[in-house]
Protein backbone atom coordinates (compact mmCIF):
# COMPACT_ATOMS: atom_id res chain seq x y z
CA UNK A 1 0.00 0.00 0.00
CA UNK A 2 1.36 3.03 -0.73
CA UNK A 3 1.87 5.44 2.33
CA UNK A 4 0.24 8.70 0.98
CA UNK A 5 -2.93 6.14 1.06
CA UNK A 6 -3.02 5.40 4.72
CA UNK A 7 -5.47 7.47 6.98
CA UNK A 8 -4.02 10.30 9.19
CA UNK A 9 -5.55 8.68 11.93
CA UNK A 10 -2.74 7.83 14.99
CA UNK A 11 -2.15 4.83 16.06
CA UNK A 12 -0.40 4.22 19.15
CA UNK A 13 2.27 1.69 19.95
CA UNK A 14 3.34 2.29 23.41
CA UNK A 15 0.39 4.31 24.62
CA UNK A 16 2.95 8.08 24.69
CA UNK A 17 3.56 8.23 20.82
CA UNK A 18 0.19 9.20 19.83
CA UNK A 19 -1.91 10.31 23.07
CA UNK A 20 -5.10 10.82 21.05
CA UNK A 21 -5.79 6.97 19.86
CA UNK A 22 -8.46 6.41 22.76
CA UNK A 23 -10.47 10.02 22.12
CA UNK A 24 -10.31 9.02 18.30
CA UNK A 25 -11.69 5.53 19.00
CA UNK A 26 -14.25 7.29 21.13
CA UNK A 27 -15.55 9.76 18.31
CA UNK A 28 -15.31 7.08 15.77
CA UNK A 29 -17.72 5.14 17.67
CA UNK A 30 -20.29 8.08 17.69
CA UNK A 31 -20.43 8.42 14.16
CA UNK A 32 -22.47 5.15 14.33
CA UNK A 33 -24.49 6.82 16.60
CA UNK A 34 -27.51 9.37 15.76
CA UNK A 35 -26.92 12.97 15.74
CA UNK A 36 -28.65 14.72 18.40
CA UNK A 37 -27.71 16.74 20.94
CA UNK A 38 -26.66 13.63 23.14
CA UNK A 39 -24.46 12.61 20.47
CA UNK A 40 -23.09 16.45 20.33
CA UNK A 41 -22.10 16.76 24.11
CA UNK A 42 -20.19 13.52 24.08
CA UNK A 43 -17.85 14.47 20.80
CA UNK A 44 -17.38 18.03 22.40
CA UNK A 45 -16.15 16.86 25.88
CA UNK A 46 -13.81 14.18 24.44
CA UNK A 47 -12.73 17.31 21.81
CA UNK A 48 -12.35 19.31 24.46
CA UNK A 49 -10.56 17.21 27.08
CA UNK A 50 -8.01 16.24 23.71
CA UNK A 51 -7.01 19.75 23.41
CA UNK A 52 -3.58 19.76 25.49
CA UNK A 53 -2.70 16.53 23.86
CA UNK A 54 0.79 16.99 21.44
CA UNK A 55 -1.43 15.45 18.38
CA UNK A 56 -4.75 17.24 19.37
CA UNK A 57 -5.35 18.55 15.57
CA UNK A 58 -5.70 14.88 14.59
CA UNK A 59 -8.69 14.77 17.09
CA UNK A 60 -9.93 17.98 15.76
CA UNK A 61 -9.89 16.92 12.33
CA UNK A 62 -11.16 13.57 12.35
CA UNK A 63 -14.26 15.40 14.20
CA UNK A 64 -14.43 17.99 11.58
CA UNK A 65 -14.22 15.71 8.87
CA UNK A 66 -17.58 13.51 10.59
CA UNK A 67 -19.26 16.69 11.32
CA UNK A 68 -19.01 15.96 15.30
CA UNK A 69 -17.70 19.81 15.70
CA UNK A 70 -18.37 22.62 13.14
CA UNK A 71 -16.26 25.89 12.48
CA UNK A 72 -16.71 28.77 13.80
CA UNK A 73 -15.21 30.66 11.02
CA UNK A 74 -17.93 31.65 8.30
CA UNK A 75 -17.31 31.11 4.48
CA UNK A 76 -20.36 33.01 3.50
CA UNK A 77 -19.13 36.88 3.49
CA UNK A 78 -22.33 38.01 4.16
CA UNK A 79 -23.05 36.52 7.44
CA UNK A 80 -22.64 38.08 10.50
CA UNK A 81 -18.53 38.17 12.01
CA UNK A 82 -20.29 37.74 15.19
CA UNK A 83 -21.18 33.71 15.34
CA UNK A 84 -22.67 32.89 18.88
CA UNK A 85 -22.68 29.02 19.82
CA UNK A 86 -23.38 27.70 23.60
CA UNK A 87 -21.14 25.48 25.09
CA UNK A 88 -23.35 22.15 26.29
CA UNK A 89 -21.24 21.79 29.27
CA UNK A 90 -22.02 24.81 31.42
CA UNK A 91 -24.55 26.31 29.11
CA UNK A 92 -22.11 29.59 28.32
CA UNK A 93 -23.08 31.68 25.70
CA UNK A 94 -19.94 32.21 23.71
CA UNK A 95 -19.44 34.39 20.91
CA UNK A 96 -16.76 33.86 18.23
CA UNK A 97 -14.16 36.76 17.50
CA UNK A 98 -12.52 36.43 14.82
CA UNK A 99 -8.44 36.38 13.33
CA UNK A 100 -6.93 39.74 12.46
CA UNK A 101 -5.17 42.60 13.80
CA UNK A 102 -6.81 44.92 17.09
CA UNK A 103 -5.78 47.92 18.93
CA UNK A 104 -4.45 47.51 22.53
CA UNK A 105 -2.90 49.64 25.65
CA UNK A 106 -3.09 53.18 25.80
CA UNK A 107 -0.09 53.82 23.27
CA UNK A 108 -2.66 52.64 20.65
CA UNK A 109 -0.58 49.76 19.52
CA UNK A 110 -1.58 46.83 17.18
CA UNK A 111 -0.89 43.01 17.49
CA UNK A 112 -2.73 40.20 15.71
CA UNK A 113 -4.21 37.24 17.18
CA UNK A 114 -5.84 34.05 15.78
CA UNK A 115 -9.78 33.43 15.73
CA UNK A 116 -11.38 32.76 19.52
CA UNK A 117 -14.84 32.47 21.21
CA UNK A 118 -15.44 34.67 24.76
CA UNK A 119 -18.37 33.98 26.77
CA UNK A 120 -21.12 36.37 26.62
CA UNK A 121 -21.15 36.91 30.07
CA UNK A 122 -19.16 36.14 33.22
CA UNK A 123 -19.78 32.98 35.05
CA UNK A 124 -22.93 32.84 37.43
CA UNK A 125 -23.98 31.69 40.75
CA UNK A 126 -26.33 29.35 38.82
CA UNK A 127 -23.15 28.23 36.21
CA UNK A 128 -20.88 27.57 39.17
CA UNK A 129 -23.12 25.39 41.48
CA UNK A 130 -23.56 23.26 38.36
CA UNK A 131 -19.93 22.89 38.30
CA UNK A 132 -19.76 22.21 41.97
CA UNK A 133 -22.71 19.44 41.89
CA UNK A 134 -20.94 17.88 38.98
CA UNK A 135 -17.37 17.83 39.86
CA UNK A 136 -17.99 18.02 44.08
CA UNK A 137 -15.45 20.13 43.52
CA UNK A 138 -13.48 21.89 46.22
CA UNK A 139 -10.58 24.61 47.10
CA UNK A 140 -6.69 23.07 47.99
CA UNK A 141 -6.74 23.47 51.45
CA UNK A 142 -3.26 25.31 51.30
CA UNK A 143 -4.67 27.76 48.94
CA UNK A 144 -4.70 31.68 50.56
CA UNK A 145 -7.45 33.14 51.45
CA UNK A 146 -9.25 29.50 51.86
CA UNK A 147 -11.78 30.76 54.23
CA UNK A 148 -12.84 33.54 51.82
CA UNK A 149 -13.90 30.78 49.17
CA UNK A 150 -17.80 31.65 47.79
CA UNK A 151 -17.99 33.56 51.57
CA UNK A 152 -20.88 35.02 50.49
CA UNK A 153 -23.06 31.45 49.53
CA UNK A 154 -25.09 30.13 52.63
CA UNK A 155 -24.90 26.25 53.31
CA UNK A 156 -27.50 25.39 50.62
CA UNK A 157 -26.27 27.10 47.36
CA UNK A 158 -25.71 30.91 45.83
CA UNK A 159 -27.17 33.73 47.57
CA UNK A 160 -31.21 33.73 47.32
CA UNK A 161 -31.84 35.89 44.44
CA UNK A 162 -28.60 36.13 42.97
CA UNK A 163 -28.43 32.59 40.62
CA UNK A 164 -27.70 34.93 37.32
CA UNK A 165 -25.20 37.14 39.50
CA UNK A 166 -21.51 36.56 38.45
CA UNK A 167 -19.98 34.55 40.63
CA UNK A 168 -17.52 35.75 42.98
CA UNK A 169 -15.18 35.30 46.07
CA UNK A 170 -13.40 32.92 43.33
CA UNK A 171 -9.54 32.75 42.98
CA UNK A 172 -8.08 32.59 39.40
CA UNK A 173 -7.43 28.77 40.93
CA UNK A 174 -11.21 27.89 41.33
CA UNK A 175 -11.58 29.78 37.97
CA UNK A 176 -9.17 27.37 36.56
CA UNK A 177 -10.87 24.45 37.95
CA UNK A 178 -14.56 25.39 36.21
CA UNK A 179 -12.50 26.11 33.28
CA UNK A 180 -11.19 22.65 32.72
CA UNK A 181 -14.07 21.09 33.63
CA UNK A 182 -16.36 23.13 30.73
CA UNK A 183 -13.76 22.59 28.70
CA UNK A 184 -12.62 26.40 28.39
CA UNK A 185 -9.79 28.82 29.31
CA UNK A 186 -9.05 31.72 31.20
CA UNK A 187 -8.35 34.15 28.33
CA UNK A 188 -5.26 36.56 28.62
CA UNK A 189 -5.58 39.87 29.00
CA UNK A 190 -5.26 41.07 25.58
CA UNK A 191 -7.81 38.36 24.24
CA UNK A 192 -9.72 40.46 26.48
CA UNK A 193 -8.93 43.98 25.02
CA UNK A 194 -9.57 42.54 21.50
CA UNK A 195 -13.06 41.36 22.52
CA UNK A 196 -13.75 44.39 24.16
CA UNK A 197 -12.20 47.18 21.74
CA UNK A 198 -13.36 45.57 18.33
CA UNK A 199 -11.28 46.57 15.19
CA UNK A 200 -11.46 50.04 15.51
CA UNK A 201 -9.78 50.70 18.62
CA UNK A 202 -12.43 51.90 20.61
CA UNK A 203 -11.82 53.71 23.74
CA UNK A 204 -14.94 51.63 25.63
CA UNK A 205 -16.64 48.60 24.59
CA UNK A 206 -19.95 50.98 23.56
CA UNK A 207 -17.68 53.30 21.59
CA UNK A 208 -15.52 56.84 22.59
CA UNK A 209 -17.84 58.75 24.80
CA UNK A 210 -17.18 57.83 28.72
CA UNK A 211 -19.74 60.28 30.53
CA UNK A 212 -23.48 58.92 30.85
CA UNK A 213 -21.41 55.62 31.85
CA UNK A 214 -23.75 54.77 34.22
CA UNK A 215 -26.41 54.46 32.02
CA UNK A 216 -24.46 52.00 29.55
CA UNK A 217 -22.68 49.69 32.58
CA UNK A 218 -23.45 48.32 36.17
CA UNK A 219 -20.96 50.27 37.95
CA UNK A 220 -21.33 53.37 40.74
CA UNK A 221 -23.45 50.28 42.52
CA UNK A 222 -23.55 48.63 45.49
CA UNK A 223 -23.04 45.24 44.24
CA UNK A 224 -23.25 42.58 41.08
CA UNK A 225 -26.18 42.17 39.48
CA UNK A 226 -27.47 39.87 37.21
CA UNK A 227 -25.59 39.34 33.92
CA UNK A 228 -27.84 40.53 30.41
CA UNK A 229 -29.22 43.38 32.75
CA UNK A 230 -26.97 45.65 30.18
CA UNK A 231 -28.04 43.70 26.45
CA UNK A 232 -28.44 46.81 24.99
CA UNK A 233 -24.45 47.77 25.61
CA UNK A 234 -22.89 45.64 23.53
CA UNK A 235 -18.82 45.18 22.24
CA UNK A 236 -18.12 45.72 18.72
CA UNK A 237 -18.78 41.47 18.85
CA UNK A 238 -21.12 41.43 20.86
CA UNK A 239 -20.47 40.82 24.78
CA UNK A 240 -21.56 42.04 27.22
CA UNK A 241 -20.24 42.92 31.07
CA UNK A 242 -17.22 43.76 29.81
CA UNK A 243 -17.46 47.16 31.88
CA UNK A 244 -19.22 47.19 35.16
CA UNK A 245 -20.80 44.01 37.15
CA UNK A 246 -17.50 42.28 38.00
CA UNK A 247 -13.95 42.50 36.97
CA UNK A 248 -12.34 39.33 35.83
CA UNK A 249 -9.94 37.43 35.97
CA UNK A 250 -7.18 37.42 32.94
CA UNK A 251 -4.24 34.17 32.64
CA UNK A 252 -0.31 35.13 32.46
CA UNK A 253 0.64 34.40 29.60
CA UNK A 254 3.19 32.03 28.47
CA UNK A 255 7.28 33.43 29.12
CA UNK A 256 8.23 35.30 25.85
CA UNK A 257 4.76 35.50 24.75
CA UNK A 258 3.54 37.66 21.79
CA UNK A 259 0.81 39.97 22.30
CA UNK A 260 -2.11 38.22 20.63
CA UNK A 261 -0.87 34.89 21.32
CA UNK A 262 -3.16 32.36 23.71
CA UNK A 263 -2.73 31.47 26.78
CA UNK A 264 -1.01 28.12 28.00
CA UNK A 265 -3.97 25.17 27.85
CA UNK A 266 -2.36 24.14 31.05
CA UNK A 267 -1.75 27.03 33.36
CA UNK A 268 1.58 27.74 34.39
CA UNK A 269 0.65 29.88 37.51
CA UNK A 270 0.78 28.21 41.29
CA UNK A 271 -0.89 28.76 44.26
CA UNK A 272 1.72 30.80 46.26
CA UNK A 273 3.57 29.75 49.17
CA UNK A 274 3.44 31.11 52.68
CA UNK A 275 4.58 35.11 52.46
CA UNK A 276 4.98 34.52 48.80
CA UNK A 277 2.83 36.89 46.42
CA UNK A 278 2.02 36.37 42.76
CA UNK A 279 0.25 38.69 40.30
CA UNK A 280 -2.02 38.95 37.39
CA UNK A 281 -4.28 41.54 35.86
CA UNK A 282 -8.11 41.84 35.90
CA UNK A 283 -9.55 43.75 33.66
CA UNK A 284 -12.78 45.69 33.12
CA UNK A 285 -14.32 48.18 35.85
CA UNK A 286 -16.57 46.61 38.43
CA UNK A 287 -19.65 47.99 40.02
CA UNK A 288 -17.95 50.15 42.44
CA UNK A 289 -16.14 51.84 40.53
CA UNK A 290 -16.62 56.03 39.72
CA UNK A 291 -13.54 57.38 37.92
CA UNK A 292 -13.67 57.79 34.22
CA UNK A 293 -10.50 56.14 33.58
CA UNK A 294 -11.57 53.11 35.25
CA UNK A 295 -14.10 52.96 32.48
CA UNK A 296 -11.95 52.47 29.68
CA UNK A 297 -10.93 48.97 28.16
CA UNK A 298 -7.42 50.11 28.36
CA UNK A 299 -7.75 49.89 32.32
CA UNK A 300 -5.95 47.08 34.19
CA UNK A 301 -4.98 46.62 37.38
CA UNK A 302 -3.09 43.72 39.08
CA UNK A 303 -4.57 41.64 41.47
CA UNK A 304 -2.73 38.39 43.82
CA UNK A 305 -3.80 35.30 41.92
CA UNK A 306 -4.94 33.68 45.24
CA UNK A 307 -7.65 36.43 46.18
CA UNK A 308 -10.59 35.78 46.49
CA UNK A 309 -13.19 39.25 46.76
CA UNK A 310 -16.64 40.43 46.00
CA UNK A 311 -15.70 42.62 42.68
CA UNK A 312 -14.02 39.81 40.56
CA UNK A 313 -15.25 36.74 38.73
CA UNK A 314 -14.61 35.56 35.24
CA UNK A 315 -15.17 35.42 31.58
CA UNK A 316 -13.94 31.75 29.68
CA UNK A 317 -12.77 31.64 26.34
CA UNK A 318 -12.21 28.74 23.69
CA UNK A 319 -9.10 28.86 21.47
CA UNK A 320 -10.41 25.70 19.36
CA UNK A 321 -11.86 26.85 16.32
CA UNK A 322 -14.79 25.00 16.32
CA UNK A 323 -18.46 24.66 18.18
CA UNK A 324 -20.39 22.22 19.23
CA UNK A 325 -22.89 20.23 16.63
CA UNK A 326 -26.00 21.54 17.53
Amino acid sequence: MNPDDEDETPRADDGTRFPSTKAIGELEALTKKKATAARALAAWKIVTAASTNSDAHAVMDFARDHELVLPCEHTDPTTRANLSWVNPIDGSQMIWIPAGKFTYGTGSESAYCAGFSLARWPVTNEQYAQFIAETGYEPDPTHPDYDAYLSNWSSTGPPKGKDKHPVTFVSLFDAFAYCKWAGLVIPTEWMWEKAARGTDGRLCPWGQGISGSKKLAHVEAASTCAVGKFSHVRSPYGCEDLTGNVSEWCQPAAPKAAIGDFPPLEPIVSIPGSGETVETVVRGACYMRTSAESMKSTHRRNLSVARRNQWVGFRPACVLPVRPAV
